[in-house]
């Protein structure tokens, strides 16, 4: 069994390289990350239609292995998202990861009159072989004490 998960693992990061470009040199991220992404964020919560939102451009710069971005939170009226707050992810080579806690401020909605609250918990960079990049993170959506699960993702060009 031991065996069979260090195969797997080992096969798994191979094939996460993507490509045929090796590695940055010294565990570096990969200098493709720093650019702006435009993609569509959304937000899945169980037992909810997902929320797709418009077309976001999302500033990554890159030092090292360090990715620097900020977090998206949806807009008052919920149609949109803007950029706020600043967070930094860690890591090498097409992935980067960060966890943390990063409340948005709260929206008032239908149903939810003492203001809902999304909390970013993680997130996942990767940087595809396709050039392009996906952004998969969870969360927490908060209203008058009832705290839901939830994911988020984003896929960029």
């Amino acid at each position: 069994m031991g065996r069979l998960v260090t195969v797997l693992v080992v096969a798994l990061t191979l094939a996460s390289c993507g490509g045929t470009d090796p590695p940055p040199l010294g565990g570096a991220l990969d200098p493709g990350f720093a650019k702006i992404w435009n993609g569509v964020p959304t937000v899945a919560c169980p037992g909810q239609t997902p929320v797709t939102y418009a077309t976001y451009a999302l500033e990554i710069s890159v030092s090292g292995t360090s990715l620097s971005t900020r977090f998206t939170c949806s807009d008052p009226s919920g149609t949109s998202v803007t950029a706020t707050g600043s967070m930094t992810a860690t890591g090498s080579g097409k992935t980067a990861t960060w966890t943390g806690s990063f409340s948005c401020p709260s929206n008032v909605v239908a149903g939810c009159p003492s203001g809902l609250v999304f909390t970013h918990t993680s997130r996942t960079y990767t940087l595809k072989a396709d050039g392009t990049l996906t952004a998969s993170g969870a969360g927490t959506l908060s209203c008058g004490g009832v705290t839901t699960d939830c994911t988020t993702s984003f896929q960029g060009t």
